[in-house]
C-alpha cells in the first residue's frame, strides 16, 4: 500500500488534460466547442471536452479510497482521517469560492457549476461512504441508485413552492432561504451536485477495491470486463428508454461514462503492464500530479487575461489548435516548476500567513 500507483496519476492526468486543452482552444477559437459542431456532439448533447470531467470525477474515487485504506493500514483513527478530509477536500470547496467568483463570479459558485466544487464534496462523502460502510458491494449499488434516483429527486423539486422560496439562482438576501437553495443546488439541483458526480465517483470508489486486492493482470482483465458490461447496458437504455445526455445527467449517461473510464484505466494499465514509463507516461503523469495547478491556471493565465482584454474567441481554428499545444507545454513546465518547488513555495505562504497574524495581534 505505500507504493505511489503510477496508472492514478497517469489516468488523472489524461482527464485533466483532455479538460484543459478543448478549453484552452475555445478561450481562442471563434468556434464555440457548446454550440458548434463537430465539437459540439447533438446527438448525446455533449461538448468534446466532457468526457474529461467523468474521468476526473472516476479517479478522484480512486484515490479517495487509496488513500483512506492506506490511513486505516497504518492505524490512523476514523475521526482524524475524517478532519484530514475535510481540510483536503473542504478546502477544494473553499478554493473554488474564491477561483470561481474571481474567474466567472459569485453566480457560478452560488448554482454549483463549477467543477472543482462538485468533486470535492462528493469525495468528501465518498470518504464518510468509505469510513462507514464495510462491505465492497455497498458502493456500485449506491452508485446505481443514485444514478437512477437523481432525476425523481430533480422532479420533486420542479414545484412552485420551491422555485419561489428556494430558487436556483441567488434571489434576495435572507440567509436561511440563500442557505437552502445552496444546500439544494450542491446535492440535487446543480450542475455539479451530488447526485451527478457521486455515482461516477462511487464507481472509482469500485475500481480501487479492485486496484487494491488484485494483481496487474486480473486487474486489468476485471476493470476492462467491467466497463465493458456497464458500457453495453448505458447503449441498452440509450435505444431504448434512456438516452444518453450530459446536460442532463441522465442514468445512461452516468452509467456509460462509468463503464468508459473502466475501460481507459484499464487500457492505462495495459500499456503500463506492457510497456512501462515512458516520455508520454511521464508528460500525462505530471499533469496528474499537478491537476489541480494546470486546471487553475489555464483558467486565471490565459482565459481570464483574453476576457478582460476582450481578446477571446477572435481566431480561426488552425492558429486557435497552435496557440493551445502552446499553451499546453507552458502550462506544463510551469507544473513541472511548482512541482519541484512545492515544498519550498507552500512554506513561505506558510511563513507570510504567521507573519501578518502576529503582526496584526501585536497592532490591535
Amino acid at each position: 500500500m505505500a507504493e505511489r500507483f503510477e496508472s492514478i496519476d497517469v489516468f488523472r492526468g489524461i482527464a485533466v488534460l483532455q479538460m484543459i486543452f478543448w478549453q484552452t482552444f475555445d478561450f481562442f477559437s471563434k468556434v464555440d466547442i457548446y454550440t458548434d459542431e463537430p465539437y459540439y456532439i447533438p446527438y448525446l448533447n455533449m461538448s468534446i471536452h466532457a468526457p474529461g470531467l467523468a474521468f476526473f470525477a472516476f479517479i478522484s474515487g480512486v484515490s479517495v479510497y487509496v488513500s483512506v485504506k492506506r490511513k486505516l493500514n497504518n492505524n490512523t483513527k476514523k475521526l482524524d482521517i475524517l478532519l484530514h478530509a475535510i481540510k483536503r477536500y473542504g478546502g477544494y470547496i473553499l478554493l473554488s469560492l474564491f477561483f470561481t467568483t474571481f474567474v466567472f463570479g459569485f453566480r457560478i459558485f452560488y448554482i454549483w457549476r463549477e467543477a472543482i466544487q462538485g468533486i470535492g464534496f462528493a469525495a468528501l462523502i465518498a470518504v464518510l461512504l468509505v469510513l462507514t460502510f464495510r462491505s465492497k458491494w455497498i458502493f456500485p449499488s449506491l452508485a446505481l441508485i443514485i444514478a437512477f434516483a437523481q432525476p425523481f429527486l430533480r422532479k420533486l423539486l420542479e414545484n412552485s413552492f420551491i422555485a419561489q422560496s428556494y430558487p436556483l439562482e441567488p434571489a434576495s438576501f435572507n440567509i436561511f432561504s440563500n442557505s437552502v437553495s445552496i444546500f439544494l443546488n450542491s446535492t440535487i439541483r446543480g450542475s455539479f451536485s451530488l447526485t451527478h458526480i457521486l455515482p461516477i465517483l462511487l464507481g472509482g470508489v469500485t475500481l480501487a477495491i479492485f486496484l487494491i486486492r488484485l494483481h496487474k493482470k486480473q486487474l486489468i482483465k476485471t476493470s476492462f470486463i467491467t466497463g465493458l458490461l456497464l458500457f453495453f447496458i448505458s447503449i441498452v437504455m440509450h435505444f431504448s428508454f434512456n438516452k444518453i445526455d450530459y446536460y442532463s445527467w441522465s442514468p445512461s449517461y452516468l452509467v456509460g461514462f462509468t463503464g468508459l473510464s473502466f475501460l481507459l484505466f484499464s487500457l492505462v494499465e495495459y500499456l503500463l503492464l506492457k510497456f512501462g514509463k515512458c516520455k508520454v507516461t511521464n508528460f500525462l503523469g505530471l499533469f496528474g500530479k499537478t491537476a489541480i495547478i494546470a486546471y487553475l491556471f489555464h483558467f486565471v493565465v490565459i482565459y481570464k487575461p483574453l476576457e478582460v482584454f476582450n481578446l477571446g474567441n477572435r481566431l480561426n481554428q488552425p492558429m486557435s489548435y497552435i496557440l493551445t499545444i502552446i499553451s499546453i507545454i507552458i502550462i506544463y513546465y510551469s507544473c513541472k516548476i511548482w512541482l519541484l518547488n512545492k515544498k519550498a513555495f507552500l512554506d513561505k505562504i506558510k511563513q507570510i500567513t504567521n507573519n501578518l497574524f502576529i503582526y496584526s495581534k501585536e497592532h490591535k
